[in-house]
């Protein structure tokens, strides 16, 4: 659970606004799916499960329970016009240590920068990554492997010269 605090403190204290249980959940799921993507593991090493409204991980409310007990986090009531009353939660104090690497750090801003202005529009920045949370059964875990993240596959092109009717053409490949 200690990865999974410091990558929602880091979340919350690199967005400019609050944040609601789901889409901090959501955020956190993108995060690590995203580094799953490259690195074939995540961040936090967390299981999740399909909610009816998002991925969550399975000690996410644990850990949002322990971060406010220690004053990290700040839960407030909000009530949305036309909306339904939730919870933003921001950052309570800011003197935490991070020991997320400098890649991990690369990651999750770039997952803010995607939803900058909060979690919507998921299936046009990543649309297997949603897909993956989506096809799953509600309260099921979801699975994330090889097989059911897509991985992006990088293919190492080479360089070759082909010499046809005495032209010499570059020619790349790959394997």
């Amino acid at each position: 659970m200690f990865k999974l605090k410091q990558v929602i403190f880091y979340i919350l204290l690199n967005s400019n606004q609050k944040r609601s249980r789901k889409d901090l959940s959501k955020l956190v799921y993108y995060s690590d799916t995203v580094f799953f993507q490259r690195h074939s593991a995540t961040i936090t090493g967390q299981r999740y499960i399909h909610m009816e409204d998002s991925p969550m991980a399975f000690e996410f409310p644990a850990c949002i329970a322990e971060m406010k007990e220690e004053g990290l986090l700040e839960v407030q009531l909000e009530i949305v016009p036309g909306g339904f009353p939730g919870f933003g939660i921001q950052i309570g104090k800011k003197d935490y240590d991070f020991e997320l690497s400098k890649e991990e750090r690369r990651i999750i801003r770039k997952v803010l920068r995607a939803f900058a202005g909060g979690v919507v529009d998921e299936s046009r920045h990543y649309p297997n990554l949603y897909e993956t949370y989506v096809i799953t059964p509600v309260l099921s875990e979801i699975k994330i492997t090889n097989q059911t993240v897509n991985t992006k596959i990088h293919f190492h092109k080479k360089k070759s010269l082909l010499s046809l009717s005495g032209k010499i053409f570059r020619v790349l490949y790959e394997e």
